[in-house]
């Protein structure tokens, strides 16, 4: 959830909000941009999605609208987005120009009768400083210039100005930017008063960019690792590895969007020290399209038109040459077609020419030359029929790659489709020649149906198509899911604690991980909730995290030890856990822990298979990240690290048990108990007894064993 603060003052007519604009959830927002129609890079990046009508030439302060949303459809806000031209190239921004923007923009969403929303208008390439930036929209809302001794009426229009900063945002809170005739009038104070939005975060105001930093090193070395493993196969298109497809689990509302949000942010960077270069990340939200099957072939056509439109943002000839090979391939389904019609076109051309229509009139209907002529005639019917015929071949794939409907008419009537659309899909990644990442949010709002043929079709359909795939969806709804549809099979394959649907999870995900606990950061997200925030500001941080990085390349072992320390601000500890964190999922990290769960092998059933074997190592690394990130065993306890591969494999094994004692960790007592206590869930109560159990969670053979404390710090859930 996105938190937003606001500044309540009397007849101020613009609130002031710590928040994100774009997720604000104002009806008109306002976008900077230049004279020539240019917006900056933070801003076009995010805004691919609503193909914005860009104008190419703008008087400075002149307000256009670039984006409208269409009424019949139903779509969260914005509805109307604005582009201000206070930037003029080689040139500071003026008050004057932001000021006549404002006037302009409130104007429009008076009309709407909309919220408004803008940036600090001009502080960005046109240099002004934001309190006057701030001043100049206040006056353009009020709509009368603010000076001493000038009143003005309030807005008719509720209208806000966002910052990211922390600093910033108390800055402009204690500012008193109106003066007042009248020595009698009492000061007036500033109210801090919450505004919330449940929009996803862009801000990371619960210290979850550092678990998307782990995740993005893991999703790269595991791109890798594919990669590598498939280098000597047989068809060259299998060389570069296949899908890899990790789950990321928690209840609705836990921030499961926002993580995806910062997970995005992390992949469109380069990674010197995984070796990677940005990655192209393309948004499917699921549940937007689940009314229209096939569920694949709307993946499909977001992978083309998501990653077209990153390309966009920064590799602009591969974007050009990714669409026309696209088109190109639309188009030749047709080749027979075509080629009738220019080789009978001819024959009909060379017959005019040579008199051949005009003569066959006149002559014997059995001489040679009326022979000739009927052959012409003939041609002549059958070439618009095969012209035809062809024309409907290559619209076949035009429909197709457009149309849902399509889709389907074309499956039914195309000999090995599926075929078809993987070749075709393998052919799109290998031209886009970035990794493909997409991230599939809201598919625990999806009926189950949908759910199961959208992941089933990625493991068939896709396969062997070198994209990764992140799930956000709660995993008890995706469990339920294949447990509805396989409903014939549940008594057959289902085991205690790990019913039927979490059978199929485990063979669908190679890696799943649910949400770090936010238990020590609730206290300052609360107090940021309720004023100024006390918590690092964002440049604060972000120049702790480069000097981070740079530290641990050159004295890896001397960050470690500040780290165990608690050494330096609150920034450089928090910028210096996420290094040391991300540095745990790292291919050579995972090697290491996979000698150091040696001893547990026996512990993970009768006869571990390798699938069982990968996923303890890949978990058990960021199991171990996220303690990092939260400050637990900071000194690398072996006892400590003992505990973490216990419980990791008790989830992997028995999800539905570790579950239960996530929330209830003080009945971990009853497992190998004579009579346990009541109130167990009745599935769950011959886990109590197993020796499976028991020997996890006494720690057969090693050093540890589970406790209650081990569960209460415990980072995966």
């Amino acid at each position: 959830m996105a938190v937003q603060q606001s500044a309540a003052v009397d007849n101020e007519p613009v609130d002031v909000v710590l928040g994100d604009l774009l997720s604000g959830g104002d009806d008109v927002i306002v976008i900077p941009c230049s004279t020539t129609g240019s917006v900056a890079p933070d801003f076009s990046t995010r805004l691919t999605a609503y193909h914005l009508a860009m104008p190419t030439r703008l008087r400075p302060g002149q307000v256009v609208r670039a984006w409208e949303a269409d009424p019949t459809v139903k779509r969260a806000a914005p509805f109307t987005i604005l582009l201000a031209a206070v930037v003029v190239d080689g040139s500071e921004s003026s008050a004057d120009w932001v000021r006549s923007a404002a006037a302009e923009a409130a104007r429009i969403a008076a009309e709407q009768e909309g919220s408004l929303g803008f940036p600090l208008l001009g502080t960005g390439a046109g240099a002004l400083p934001p309190e006057e930036s701030f001043t100049a929209i206040q006056a353009g809302v009020a709509g009368a210039t603010i000076s001493e001794g000038v009143s003005y009426q309030p807005p008719s229009v509720p209208a806000k100005v966002y910052v990211l900063d922390p600093e910033l945002h108390a800055s402009l809170l204690n500012r008193r930017f109106l003066r007042w005739e009248g020595p009698e009038e009492p000061p007036r104070t500033v109210e801090t008063v919450p505004t919330h939005t449940d929009g996803p975060a862009m801000v990371d105001e619960l210290g979850r960019q550092g678990f998307a930093k782990v995740l993005a090193r893991r999703i790269r070395d595991a791109r890798k690792e594919e990669t590598r493993n498939s280098r000597k196969a047989p068809d060259p298109r299998a060389r570069r590895g296949g899908a890899f497809i990790l789950h990321l689990h928690a209840p609705w509302g836990a921030g499961k969007t926002s993580v995806l949000n910062f997970l995005a942010a992390e992949l469109r960077q380069d990674d010197p020290d995984a070796g990677a270069s940005r990655s192209v990340v393309v948004d499917f939200n699921a549940w937007r399209h689940q009314r229209i099957e096939p569920p694949w072939w709307w993946l499909m056509r977001a992978l083309y038109a998501g990653a077209v439109r990153d390309l966009d943002t920064f590799d602009r000839r591969r974007a050009l040459t990714v669409r026309i090979r696209e088109w190109i391939w639309r188009s030749k389904g047709g080749w027979p077609g075509y080629v009738a019609l220019l080789l009978v076109a001819g024959l009909v051309v060379l017959a005019w020419r040579a008199g051949w229509f005009g003569t066959a009139a006149s002559r014997d209907l059995f001489s040679l030359d009326t022979f000739r002529g009927f052959v012409v005639t003939a041609a002549a019917v059958i070439t618009p029929a095969l012209t035809v015929w062809g024309l409907l071949h290559a619209m076949g794939r035009w429909v197709f790659s457009t149309s849902a409907k399509g889709a389907r008419r074309f499956v039914a009537n195309t000999s090995d489709p599926m075929r078809m659309v993987q070749d075709h899909l393998a052919d799109l990644t290998r031209w886009i020649h970035h990794d493909v990442v997409v991230m599939i949010d809201d598919l625990d709002r999806c009926k189950s149906p949908y759910v199961v043929e959208l992941l089933e079709g990625i493991q068939t359909l896709f396969r062997d198509i070198p994209v990764t795939y992140v799930v956000a969806a709660d995993r008890d709804w995706l469990a339920d899911s294949y447990a509805s549809e396989y409903a014939n099979f549940v008594s057959v394959a289902g085991e205690p604690g790990r019913p039927v649907g979490y059978l199929f999870l485990e063979k669908t995900f190679q890696i799943s991980t649910g949400l770090p606990q936010t238990r020590d950061r609730i206290d300052e997200f609360w107090g940021r909730i309720l004023r100024s925030p006390s918590v690092p500001g964002e440049e604060e941080l972000a120049q702790a995290r480069r000097s981070a990085v740079r530290e641990f390349r050159e004295q890896a072992d001397e960050v470690r030890r500040k780290v165990a320390a608690g050494e330096g601000s609150t920034a450089e500890n928090q910028a210096r856990r996420e290094v040391v964190a991300v540095e745990m999922v790292s291919e050579r990290a995972q090697r290491a822990a996979g000698h150091r769960l040696e001893p547990f092998r026996a512990l993970l059933g009768d006869d571990p298979n390798p699938r069982m074997m990968k996923r303890l190592v890949n978990a058990y690394g960021i199991a171990r990240g996220i303690e990092t990130l939260q400050g637990v065993n900071l000194e690398e306890d072996d006892r400590q690290e003992q505990e973490t591969a216990l419980w990791t494999i008790l989830i992997l094994r028995w999800p539905k048990l570790g579950a239960y004692l996530a929330k209830c960790p003080g009945r971990l007592s009853d497992i190998g108990a004579t009579d346990p206590g009541p109130g167990i869930p009745a599935d769950l109560l011959v886990l109590f007894s197993d020796p499976d159990v028991i020997d996890v969670v006494r720690g057969k053979d090693v050093d540890a064993a589970l406790t209650v404390e081990s569960l209460q710090r415990a980072a995966l859930r």
